[in-house]
């Protein structure tokens, strides 16, 4: 009986394709991997994958840049031609494409027949549904490419309830992190209350709201002289803002730009942290936010998260509305006011991930099941 042949649709730079990669290992499955986003950098994840379970094309990798600007003004047509020629040459009995605007709108322009007897998965990012279904354009793109969808790994309720408004009408398999499982160990009870650092996750751009969070910090920095603050995969125009605070302010602040931490580094961090920040227009169920929650940190996070509610129920204040972004300085004071410490709300959230993370013989599992092969 010959493996399940998977085409794996993705960004080759993600370390969150890299670690759902990484976490398939030894399923009875061959694995093509296929190149989607602009970034020709692979991950040092799918790099270290063995050759005789997962492929990927050098060449497809090199092209990655070219393929993404040409379908910047054909739509994603010059990829739905890569992917037709891979699937006219193997067989293939799963697409999973991982993140939909570059992995499944180039599915839309398939010939029908490409897509006959194989099985459509989808394993959503964070702004995948929630922010584009806002612009008519990818709205119907959305209804289009769910329409040829067969399952869908969700990440919370979030995710299931905004598919199904938009055409999705297959199988829904157990939530998951978009990036399968996390490889950070659990915590066993821990002192949160005499820990020294904050860890702030440094997205900008056009979701990311670090900047605003760092403005609010500035406004509460004489309360947090005992704080180092640490601001993590920082863009370019978080750095920027960072940079001035130094000069201006008396934050500790110690700046860490995107791919600088490893993943025992970024651990080491979180298991001296206090409080961890997230603030984004549009989230999954945000990778650092569950490997915070392991080490105990207590979250400020953006309520646009795709959060699961039994999660939320926890404590309501930590996860914030955008009209209180602004207020995060004066959340992480009220926590710090509290007469009883932060000690029982950590352990409760600790407990939280040892009922709720995902490990491998789980992720596996899962995965057969969507596949139709036995682990």
């Amino acid at each position: 009986m010959r493996n399940t042949r998977v085409l794996a649709i993705g960004m080759v730079d993600s370390i969150h394709f890299g670690r759902w990669l990484t976490a398939a290992q030894r399923l009875p499955a061959k694995f093509t991997i296929f190149p989607s986003g602009p970034n020709r950098l692979v991950s040092d994840l799918i790099s270290a994958l063995s050759p005789e379970q997962f492929r990927i094309s050098k060449w497809l990798v090199l092209m990655s840049l070219p393929v993404w600007i040409l379908d910047r003004v054909f739509g994603g047509r010059v990829r739905a031609v890569l992917l037709w020629a891979y699937l006219k040459i193997g067989r293939y009995d799963i697409i999973h494409y991982h993140e939909m605007q570059s992995g499944g709108y180039p599915l839309i322009y398939l010939p029908t027949e490409s897509l006959r007897g194989v099985k459509v998965l989808y394993t959503p990012y964070g702004s995948d549904i929630f922010w584009f279904r806002n612009y008519r354009g990818h709205a119907k793109k959305l209804r289009k490419v769910l329409g040829l969808t067969s399952g869908i790994f969700p990440e919370c309720e979030r995710d299931i309830s905004l598919a199904h408004d938009h055409g999705f009408d297959g199988e829904v398999f157990d939530s998951m992190p978009a990036s399968g499982v996390m490889n950070t160990p659990i915590q066993g009870e821990v002192e949160v209350d005499s820990r020294n650092k904050i860890t702030l996750k440094g997205y900008g751009g056009r979701w990311g709201r670090a900047i605003v969070a760092l403005r609010s910090l500035e406004q509460i920095q004489h309360s947090l002289s005992r704080f180092e603050i640490n601001i993590t995969s920082a863009t370019r125009d978080v750095a920027r803002e960072v940079k001035r605070l130094q000069a201006s302010s008396s934050l500790n602040l110690v700046l860490h730009p995107k791919f600088s931490l490893s993943t025992s580094e970024m651990g080491n961090l979180l298991v001296q942290s206090k409080y961890h920040i997230a603030l984004s227009l549009s989230d999954g169920f945000p990778a650092s936010l569950m490997e915070a929650l392991t080490q105990g940190a207590i979250p400020i996070q953006s309520d646009t998260a795709c959060i699961p509610k039994s999660l939320q129920e926890i404590c309501e204040e930590c996860f914030l509305g955008e009209g209180d972004w602004s207020e995060v300085g004066k959340t992480l004071l009220r926590f710090e006011d509290r007469p009883v410490g932060l000690k029982p709300l950590s352990d409760r959230f600790i407990a939280w991930t040892k009922l709720n993370n995902t490990d491998r013989k789980e992720f596996q599992a899962v995965v057969s099941k969507a596949y139709g092969i036995n682990p």
